[in-house]
């Protein structure tokens, strides 16, 4: 059975206090109140509730027996407050006010009294308009938080699941692994649990005063509204701007481990799925096929079935070219930046790797090395090699027994270093390799067209020492319709492959072991992608064909990457 606590405010001894005096704001027991309470002066006008009856009276039912007239001064106990000052903000008495406030701006204290309730009227509605949003940002945060939490204990445990499939091998990196994903969570987490701290205190600062108010409100004592009004600061607390918002990180796992791989690339890694914006769209003469830029600025591009190759300059909302060289009416094939600001690009059918130094309309394109009696495709070139797809003379499809189909290394002195042509079974490794680049592991990322009648693609990853890593065909949540149609390739500086995928209206973006992260598709406005490049700043631009789009327009779209 519950315990009373509460005693009789007059004697201090009885525990069955069952009346409240509004007037006096005090608790009595039955004796008190017959006895006591009643034979003082003046109290026989006092209004005395039953206790279950007070509990249930708003603040307005009490308010309206409070006598204004019966304030004791602070400073003169025996003296009651007849004015109040508005220079000094005080209640004063008579003998208070012959000191030295009568020379002093003064007002009534019921049209004080009046005014300063109804600021507390008004401030508890503004708290009560506010404390809302604070309850909603409250939740929101706690369940991103909560969110987030789970992925990071998923993503934990899916490691350590890993670590005890592949043992002694990938201990080591799974504690790299769990590093990298602590620097990835704890500071997210610190923040927060910041912002949720400063959340739940001016949620708690706002509850505060509003109680307090809700107390003053319920009081028979006019002095509290005047005390409550100078304690509470009116003030609402500022609200925060750049609240954090939800990140998603993933847990990209190793396709396949053979004994040439280095312990990083044995587990997996871990990545914070990038945000892409298209910033800007321009319009093309014709459908864009590659695009190159270079350190000093220059861009290129080269349009689709054609042998000229432009700068180009996007200005209102156009993609402006000017042509620079051209090489006997041939269609290129492929293009990429090389050391020095040159340009080395392939020919259709031809064995000849072209080279163009400079970007202005007299420029002279020269042979830069032939790989004769082989047909250079795709090419890529980084600070120290030049990666030449081939494949032999004469048709090129169907494949045959015979065929020659890979991928060659030069230097750049025209020395060829080595050819990645088949794996470790003496297999095939590609049927046609078009277009090649490389990531931040050095990994050869190669776009290899394995059937010129149904298209179907794949992108295939061989190791820097030629060591088959994996292939990717294609994903169903984005080829539920069309095969995979793979047209270029880039590599982010974070190692992400994002590949164009025409047919599909969509850009792939892989991880490093093969895994798709997320894509770029119609929803951002995209429309059969056909090239793709990032360029200095490191913004991505994706060339479209107009083939097929609902506006009959080739473009040119601007991408920035959050990574």
């Amino acid at each position: 059975m519950a315990q009373n606590f509460m005693v009789c405010q007059f004697c201090e001894t009885s525990n069955e206090p069952k009346y409240k005096c509004v007037n006096c704001d005090l608790i009595l027991c039955e004796g008190c109140k017959i006895k006591i309470h009643t034979k003082i002066k003046k109290n026989e006008v006092h209004q005395v509730l039953d206790l279950k009856e007070f509990s249930n009276l708003g603040a307005s039912e009490t308010i309206r027996h409070l006598d204004l007239k019966d304030i004791q001064c602070s400073i003169h106990n025996a003296e009651q407050c007849i004015i109040y000052c508005e220079d000094c903000k005080v209640l004063l008495c008579a003998v208070c006010l012959l000191e030295s406030h009568r020379t002093h701006n003064l007002t009534k204290i019921a049209e004080v009294y009046q005014r300063k309730l109804k600021e507390l009227k008004e401030f508890d509605d503004k708290i009560q308009q506010e404390l809302p949003f604070y309850a909603d940002l409250e939740k929101e945060l706690k369940q991103i938080k909560s969110i987030e939490n789970d992925q990071y204990t998923e993503i934990k445990k899916r490691i350590l699941k890993k670590e005890s499939e592949l043992k002694e091998i990938i201990t080591k990196q799974r504690e790299n692994l769990i590093t990298e994903l602590d620097k990835l969570w704890k500071p997210r987490e610190e923040e927060m649990s910041r912002q949720l701290k400063e959340t739940a205190e001016k949620s708690d600062a706002l509850t505060r005063n509003k109680a307090q108010i809700e107390e003053t409100f319920q009081s028979h004592n006019a002095l509290a509204v005047f005390t409550a009004s100078g304690k509470l600061n009116n003030d609402l607390p500022t609200r925060p701007v750049n609240t954090i918002s939800e990140q998603k990180t993933i847990f990209s796992e190793a396709k396949i481990i053979d004994d040439n791989k280095h312990d990083k690339e044995a587990f997996g890694s871990i990545l914070t799925i990038p945000v892409f914006k298209v910033t800007e769209t321009f319009t093309s003469e014709e459908d864009i096929w590659k695009i190159e830029t270079f350190e000093d600025n220059s861009n290129i591009l080269c349009l689709f079935e054609e042998s000229t190759i432009k700068s180009f300059r996007l200005k209102n909302s156009k993609c402006e070219t000017t042509s620079v060289a051209g090489v006997d009416k041939v269609d290129i094939v492929d293009m990429t930046k090389a050391k020095d600001n040159t340009l080395l690009f392939t020919v259709l059918t031809s064995s000849e790797i072209k080279c163009l130094s400079t970007f202005t309309p007299d420029s002279k394109i020269e042979t830069f090395t032939s790989i004769s009696p082989l047909i250079a495709r795709g090419i890529h070139a980084t600070l120290k090699n030049i990666f030449i797809g081939f494949r032999e003379a004469g048709l090129t499809f169907p494949l045959k027994e015979e065929s020659r189909r890979g991928i060659l290394v030069y230097d750049y002195n025209c020395r060829h270093m080595r050819t990645y042509e088949y794996d470790s079974n003496n297999q095939r490794l590609f049927t046609l390799p078009v277009v090649i680049t490389t990531n931040i592991n050095e990994d050869i990322c190669v776009i290899d067209i394995t059937n010129n009648v149904t298209l179907e693609d794949r992108v295939v990853v061989l190791g820097k020492h030629g060591n088959l890593k994996w292939t990717y065909n294609s994903h169903s949540s984005i080829n539920s319709k069309n095969n995979f149609f793979p047209r270029d390739l880039v590599t982010t500086s974070k190692g992400l492959i994002l590949v164009s995928d025409r047919n599909s209206n969509a850009v792939h973006i892989i991880s490093m072991e093969g895994c798709l992260v997320t894509c770029l598709n119609e929803k951002h406005g995209i429309e059969r992608p056909l090239c793709l490049n990032i360029d200095q700043d490191g913004q991505l631009q994706i060339g479209c064909s107009s083939f097929g789009t609902n506006d009959g327009l080739s473009k040119l779209h601007t991408v920035d990457i959050s990574l």
